[in-house]
């Protein structure tokens, strides 16, 4: 071979050398031997591909300035020999920059079919029947073993053709069948444990038992730990919910076993329940829908009596109680914030975790630090590796003490979809690593998708393995070009710091504004700021965690250093939510996924078409000229500038865009809305998913309809026309567009409504009620009662003929989400009712004065002639005000404006902000626009 002077050099086998690069290319006749499993331990952990045999390609250009770190170089530190040798076989195990892979596509993502089968078959089995799941796998099955004898068939068949041709035909059917026969045995394994798991779980009587909503008394033995949802919205009283299976169960004077895994919400009783606990507890069971873990939920009634879990279960919940009491008595040093965040950094534990700071984490992009993920497996699986390597153990016991560290951590932590994910995928990198074969990360992926799914296929449905999966696919594929791109400006170690959260980021953004339409405009920055002190605590935290339960005076120093990383990553998520513009609106539903798919998949692109170097596009070199020195083409800032700039303002602009355009659907968890329809009044008070009560139209059949559209109502349980003024009832047309209206009740001052509108009411078929005070009654989450008029006698004017209704608005259950929290609030809503007319009101019900409401609707829109009687008596939190902008007549005046701003009132108005939807967590009073304005 051919030095970098162009000199012969003696014979060498590319299995055991290893060029070194230095600044300026190849150092000229610097070779370091290194054995073969360093080369495969130093692949497994980057992630490359090196097939035995074969030279070390080139990286794409000159390495950063500092001396290469090789096994024979010495230490240029001041530790002892020993200490000094042991960091030369670290740094050994890890070099400072990988070389690249060339990875054969083919071979790479040869199982991205067979995860796929796995995944679809998954996710359709659980939905059926046991008996069909388990039919539906055995013809897949089945038709996987015919493609299979097929195969060879025409391997045989095709061999004996003298057509070229056909020859070529042949060898292509039989790489399709191939491609057909291993998905579909992968579809049928999961079919088929699915199938068995279904009906172990819905096996003898409990199937009935649920089926008919009967009430039970079981024991249970708990499959998670208990977690806090909302109080219960009727007595205030605190609520967990804890997934169990129940094993033996009373019902109907029938005792009977069972295997049904079994959601049970109780009260503050079930708060100590931990994973592995066994409790008693009674209640009415429920069939939740095809597709859930749970085949059933149970509302229990009264205390449980719980077991605690004895066993490896007990000893782990005691590790986790021993951590978080070491770290809530070092607060005093490293920071309140930081004890409540470490048990979540270290095992997952957000119990101790302060509200403001978990919303602080999740509006900056880092709530997955404060739940365990595969990056903690990794960084725990290399740490016991390399350490075991580095005091030569043999490679297949540091294996060994990797792969057991891994499984103690897992069943630590709690084996949550993530988990499970990177901790199969960790087992299967280190046998791929023993057998000599390096490590293919997405192949590897797609086996630990098809074996997780295998095992636990309603998987398929769960968010956090979604995004688990996304999340390493964004690296497999994106992280090491968008590392490549990075590096050319930037120093290795940040520039691999950057791209491990932008290359995760653009994979996972589609899902997440699925589940929160807002995008964390300041992740990237969050997520590097904190990702050096991560390994830290996870590392660090863990060997505390152990030794708080074994010898708790010992675990000062673990918990003061791992918990300084842990006040950091608080410091960084509290700075970042303090800056102004911190989360983006973003579309909700279809819409905004869609639009983030077209946004994320522009920013890969680019990174892809102009990430790539400029020596990946030129002719491979010749043996000979290797060792000259390599210098990367220059590359202008201004271009990356340019890219850089467009990937960061791309996703906020184009919502921008998208509002302005078309404006959203309120927010998931709306309550009230005032619409937009001009000068008028159109109110909506939600009271279940897709349902609502109307209270007026406003003047315009279509701004209603839009309305009423963007907030997703489908039914109208109660329209109430509040008096027969057009600007009240003129878009009574688009209420009853597509929808059904169960029930119309109705005020005026007149013996009947108007005849257009009475005809349109009639061919509606709701029933129609005229109201009157004291009516009440209540629609979901919603009550009301009719404060005004008078049952007898007639008003001189329509205005005070306007029906006065007191709302009280809960929070509505949503199907597969928690209780909501909070008691909601009341709305007194006025109509059109006049000065006088309201303060016979107030004398009528002279409690209202002490009872106050949290919300007005200000009479008249704001007219003068609706007094400041209401205002003042009944003090409301919020004044809502539903008028026109520009109107003829003045609305609102100048002096209901100056006493609800003495009154220290908050007052929204839609001329000047749309429409407007209403929220409450119990403590605070929210709105929001539902216009892009």
């Amino acid at each position: 071979m051919m030095d970098g002077k162009g000199s012969a050099d003696e014979p060498e086998s590319s299995d055991d050398v290893l060029r070194v690069q230095g600044v300026d290319g190849f150092h000229e006749g610097r070779r370091v031997r290194v054995s073969g499993w360093h080369r495969y331990t130093a692949a497994a952990l980057r992630g490359d591909v090196q097939p035995p045999g074969t030279d070390a390609p080139e990286p794409p250009g000159p390495w950063p300035p500092e001396a290469p770190r090789v096994p024979a170089m010495v230490s240029r530190g001041h530790f002892r020999p020993g200490v000094s040798r042991v960091a030369q076989r670290i740094r050994a195990l890890v070099p400072e920059r990988p070389a690249d892979a060339r990875i054969h596509p083919l071979l790479e993502f040869r199982l991205v079919p067979v995860a796929a089968a796995a995944w679809a078959a998954a996710f359709l089995a659980v939905r059926l029947p046991g008996h069909e799941a388990r039919v539906l796998g055995a013809i897949l099955a089945l038709v996987s073993i015919i493609l299979l004898v097929l195969v060879p068939a025409l391997r045989r068949t095709g061999s004996r053709r003298t057509s070229s041709q056909e020859s070529r035909l042949h060898s292509r059917s039989g790489m399709f069948v191939r491609a057909v026969a291993v998905p579909a045995a992968a579809a049928a394994l999961v079919c088929v444990c699915a199938g068995a798991l279904t009906a172990e779980r819905t096996a003898g009587p409990i199937a009935a038992v649920i089926s008919e909503g009967r009430t039970v008394t079981g024991e249970f033995r708990a499959s998670t730990d208990a977690r806090a949802v909302a109080a219960d919205r009727f007595s205030g009283d605190s609520r967990y919910i804890t997934e169990a299976v129940l094993q033996q169960a009373t019902s109907g004077g029938q005792r009977f076993s069972a295997a049904a895994t079994v959601l049970v919400i109780g009260g503050s009783g079930y708060s100590d329940i931990q994973l592995g606990d066994h409790f008693a507890a009674a209640g009415s069971l429920q069939a939740t829908d095809p597709g859930e873990r749970s085949v059933a939920l149970l509302y229990a009634n009264g205390q449980p009596e719980v077991e605690a879990a004895d066993g490896w279960y007990g000893e782990t919940a005691r590790i986790r109680r021993s951590f978080s009491a070491v770290a809530a008595e070092h607060a005093g040093l490293t920071g309140r914030d930081a004890a409540g965040l470490l048990p979540g950094m270290v095992l997952g534990d957000r119990s101790t975790l302060d509200d403001a700071l978990e919303t602080a984490m999740k509006n900056t992009g880092l709530t997955h630090i404060t739940a365990v993920s595969g990056a903690n497996c990794g960084y725990l699986l290399a740490f016991v590796f390399l350490m075991a390597r580095a005091v030569r153990l043999p490679r297949g016991w540091a294996a060994a003490a990797g792969v057991a560290a891994l499984l103690g951590f897992v069943l630590v932590v709690r084996p949550d979809a993530s988990v499970l994910r990177a901790a199969v995928m960790g087992s299967l990198g280190t046998i791929a690593v023993l057998s000599g074969r390096g490590k293919l990360p997405a192949a590897l992926l797609c086996l630990s998708i098809t074996v997780l799914l295998a095992v636990d296929p309603w998987l398929s449905g769960s968010y956090a393995f979604i995004l688990s999966v996304l999340a390493t696919s964004g690296l497999i594929l994106l992280g090491p070009r968008l590392t490549e791109l990075l590096a050319r400006r930037l120093p290795w170690p940040l520039a691999a710091a950057l791209a491990v959260p932008m290359a995760a980021q653009f994979f996972c953004s589609p899902v997440l504004v699925l589940l929160q339409p807002q995008v964390p405009a300041f992740s990237l920055p969050a997520n590097v700021a904190v990702a050096p002190v991560v390994p830290l605590v996870t590392v660090v935290g863990m060997l505390g965690a152990v030794v708080a339960a074994t010898v708790p005076v010992a675990a000062g120093p673990f918990v003061l250093i791992s918990g300084a990383g842990a006040a950091w990553t608080a410091g960084v998520a509290r700075f970042f939510d303090g800056l102004p513009g911190s989360l983006v609106p973003w579309p909700s539903g279809v819409a905004g996924v869609i639009l983030m798919v077209l946004a994320a998949g522009t920013g890969v692109w680019h990174l892809w078409r102009f990430g790539s170097s400029p020596e990946s596009m030129q002719p491979a070199r010749s043996a000979s000229a290797r060792s000259a020195p390599v210098r990367s083409a220059p590359v202008r800032t201004s271009r990356h500038l340019a890219l850089a700039a467009a990937l960061l303002l791309l996703p906020a602009g184009a919502a921008a865009v998208w509002t302005q355009l078309r404006p959203g659907p309120a927010p998931t968890e709306w309550m009230a809305a005032a619409c937009d329809v001009g000068q008028g009044d159109g109110l909506v008070v939600r009271t279940a998913a897709h349902r609502a009560v109307v209270i007026d139209a406003g003047p315009d059949p279509d701004s209603m309809d839009n309305c009423l559209k963007r907030l997703q109502v489908e039914t109208v349980d109660l329209f109430i026309l509040s008096h027969a003024h057009l600007d009240h009832y003129g878009g009574a047309e688009g209420v009853l567009r597509g929808r059904e209206v169960n029930h119309v009740a109705y005020s005026t001052a007149e013996a009947d409504l108007p005849d257009p509108l009475r005809t349109l009411l009639a061919d509606s078929g709701a029933e129609l009620t005229r109201m009157a005070e004291g009516m009440t009654s209540q629609a979901g989450a919603v009550e009301w009662e009719v404060l005004w008029p008078p049952a007898r006698g007639r008003q001189a004017s329509e205005n005070d003929a306007s029906s006065v209704i007191l709302m009280t608005v809960g929070p509505t259950v949503e199907p597969g989400r928690d209780v909501p929290e909070g008691p909601g609030f009341t709305m007194l809503l006025t109509g059109d009712i006049e000065e006088d007319a309201s303060g016979a009101l107030l004398s009528r019900h002279a409690w209202l004065r002490d009872a106050g409401v949290d919300v007005l609707k200000v009479p008249h829109h704001g007219a003068r002639n609706g007094g400041t009687g209401l205002i003042e008596e009944l003090n409301p939190r919020l004044a809502l005000i539903s008028v026109g902008a520009d109107n003829e007549y003045g609305h609102p005046a100048a002096e209901i404006l100056e006493v609800l701003q003495r009154s220290g009132t908050a007052v929204v108005r839609t001329d000047e902000l749309g429409s407007i939807s209403l929220e409450t967590d119990g403590s605070s009073l929210t709105w929001d626009r539902l216009d892009g304005r």
